[in-house]
């Protein structure tokens, strides 16, 4: 039966789908699945977070199967995994403006201006103190502490060992936080 249905168009299996066919909803899946993934991690370059959006994606194909008009199964695909991928994106961009929240209250434990909290303002003045510092210190510093990359694969990403990127953690955070402090008192 399963070899049947794999002969079937995507229209015929579109049909078979709405009516909860599970078999018709594999064939989809085996049908497309490369493809999408492989779309969908170009995008995003995160094996996880492509095999989670494929999920989603496949998830919502079923559970939605009943009310969806869908013409052409293939530009749906793409379509509604695009669409998740900029919902990932954006969630992305919420958490890393919370770390670099996290990390300012790191750098600036002790300062009470409201006006740090803005995170615009925040990333100009962290990109202009990390032009500051030397090229190596400042990627280990992005790396470690907006991209949240554990020191182990730092140190195997850049040939280090972990020594050497925890000494460049450190100078990272000593020197922000004295120009930090230099920064806000001269403004």
């Amino acid at each position: 039966m399963s070899e049947v249905l794999s002969q079937l168009t995507d229209e015929a299996l579109l049909i078979l789908l709405q009516k909860g066919d599970h078999k018709a909803f594999e064939v989809i899946y085996r049908r497309y699945w490369k493809s999408v993934y492989g779309f969908v991690y170009h995008n995003l370059g995160s094996k996880e977070d492509s095999e989670e959006i494929l999920h989603d994606l496949m998830l919502s194909l079923w559970n939605r199967r009943e009310e969806l008009k869908i013409e052409n199964l293939k530009i749906y695909l793409f379509i509604s995994s695009r669409n998740l991928i900029n919902k990932s994106i954006r969630s992305q961009m919420t958490i890393r403006r919370y770390r670099e929240f996290q990390l300012l209250n790191q750098i600036h434990e002790t300062s009470a201006s409201d006006d740090m909290i803005y995170s615009e303002e925040f990333d100009k003045r962290l990109n202009i103190l990390l032009q500051k510092m030397p090229e190596k210190t400042a990627l280990i510093f992005r790396m470690s502490k907006i991209d949240e990359i554990p020191v182990k694969l730092i140190a195997s990403q850049l040939a280090l060992s972990e020594k050497a990127v925890e000494y460049h953690l450190t100078k990272s955070m000593k020197f922000l936080k004295k120009n930090f402090r230099n920064f806000y008192s001269a403004n």
